[in-house]
């Protein structure tokens, strides 16, 4: 049973949740198990880790908190469009959420929940785990709606970057600009830094 469990949590870099042992129909008492016997770690309620686990700091923070979306400097970051590598992790979520457990190494967004979803992508954390971010037609926006947590220079860079990428789809950009209510201010943007 051990070793079912431990070949489950191999295939993701060593790291099992209590949903994972369910699926295989053995009790969450399993898991306390494992870890009285030295061979899982409790990083966190229901998030296990085997001893030699691949820490994937994006993908557990995920797993901890399923509704929150990497967004601004840190999409901008998973994509390649910023030569820095972002000090705080951006994060966003809809505008009844209590953040308050992230911790300082987080900066939050609050939207609104009809929009949270907007522009959802999964793509590849630096460790190779799949976690959820904003697509670049929705970062753009993102960071043209809020401008404070990122500098002239680096928006205007990320923002020409984002649009000169093959797949960026500039009719969808403004589709969610109309939807987060800053149309006006993208379109004028975009007459600045186009020209």
């Amino acid at each position: 049973m051990y070793e079912k469990i431990l070949e489950e949590a191999k295939k993701k870099d060593g790291i099992i949740t209590t949903s994972d042992v369910e699926k295989m129909n053995y009790s969450r008492m399993t898991l306390t198990n494992m870890v009285k016997d030295g061979l899982l770690v409790r990083e966190d309620s229901g998030i296990y880790l085997t001893q030699d686990a691949d820490y994937d700091e994006f993908y557990i923070f995920q797993l901890k908190h399923p509704n929150a979306i990497f967004s601004h400097n840190t999409a901008l970051y998973f994509f390649n469009k910023t030569e820095r590598t972002p000090i705080k992790i951006d994060v966003t979520v809809h505008n009844t959420y209590n953040a308050s457990s992230f911790g300082d190494t987080y900066v939050v967004c609050y939207v609104k929940k009809e929009i949270l979803n907007m522009g959802v992508t999964e793509v590849v954390s630096p460790q190779g785990q799949k976690v959820k971010c904003y697509n670049l037609e929705r970062t753009v926006c993102d960071i043209i709606k809020n401008t404070k947590n990122i500098d002239i220079e680096t928006r205007n860079k990320a923002i020409k970057e984002c649009i000169r990428d093959k797949s960026f789809d500039g009719n969808l950009m403004y589709e969610y600009s109309k939807k987060m209510g800053i149309y006006k201010k993208l379109s004028t943007m975009m007459e600045v830094l186009i020209w």
